[in-house]
């Protein structure tokens, strides 16, 4: 956990680097390592706990197993907060929450089949638990339920400033995980079927085939046009958040 805001419920109850193994009767069980199953469990792990606090009564705890330091090496301890709403009406106890990581492992191929085959599972696990949770974010934007409980959305500066912090921690692994994931981000992104991205073109073309004709080039100009100008707002919205994150 990061520094709780003064005045929120938490403040004095949670610190800086705080780990926070459950909430209630849910337990977290993730490894902590750079493993791509662990880091979407930590995620959606860090989901359920922040839809525990939400979900509770206004006047009623929430009961909170953490070990106080990062690294889990002392004792653990019980405290119950009492959750407040927000400026957005949500439950919260004011703290942001993140996932524990502890390493990068690396692992040793036996022969250069096993070294492909392992890259190859690595890479689809990625790839899929990527695409997966964009389409999710998608989807809750187009419902109107806005951002999932733990989600957020980050820009270039965003980016960097997770960069710095994964390359601050002297760890080449976990820097080359970070450029991967970096890479299959951009990848997914610039797949989906959106105007003005490669997704997009394909799927222009995809539709002249299926009619048998040519879309008229003005009304393709057009749309790739609105959809650059939407993608520039959201990318304006998202530096702002991440500008407001870091002074926060």
């Amino acid at each position: 956990s990061q520094m709780p805001s003064k005045g929120s419920p938490s403040f004095g109850l949670l610190k800086q680097g705080d780990v926070i193994l459950g909430v209630n009767n849910f337990i977290a069980t993730s490894s902590g390592n750079s493993n791509p199953q662990s880091i979407w469990k930590s995620q959606k792990q860090i989901s359920d706990v922040i839809s525990t606090i939400r979900e509770t009564p206004e006047g009623e705890s929430v009961t909170l197993t953490i070990v106080h330091g990062k690294g889990g090496s002392d004792s653990k301890d019980v405290v119950s907060v009492y959750p407040r709403r927000n400026d957005e009406g949500l439950a919260s106890i004011g703290v942001l929450l993140g996932p524990n990581y502890l390493r990068t492992d690396i692992v040793h191929a036996s022969s250069p089949i096993d070294a492909i085959s392992k890259a190859g599972s690595a890479v689809y696990e990625l790839t899929s638990e990527t695409a997966r949770a964009i389409t999710g974010l998608l989807l809750s934007f187009i419902s109107g339920n806005g951002l999932p409980a733990g989600a957020s959305m980050s820009g270039p500066i965003g980016v960097v400033k997770s960069g710095a912090d994964v390359v601050s921690k002297s760890d080449f692994a976990a820097v080359v995980a970070f450029a991967a994931s970096i890479s299959i981000n951009l990848a997914v992104v610039n797949a989906l079927p959106l105007p003005a991205l490669d997704g997009g073109q394909l799927a222009f073309v995809l539709a002249e085939a299926a009619a048998g004709r040519r879309i008229d080039q003005r009304v393709q100009e057009g749309i790739n046009a609105g959809a650059l100008l939407i993608l520039l707002f959201i990318s304006f919205g998202t530096a702002v958040g991440d500008v407001t994150s870091i002074f926060r």
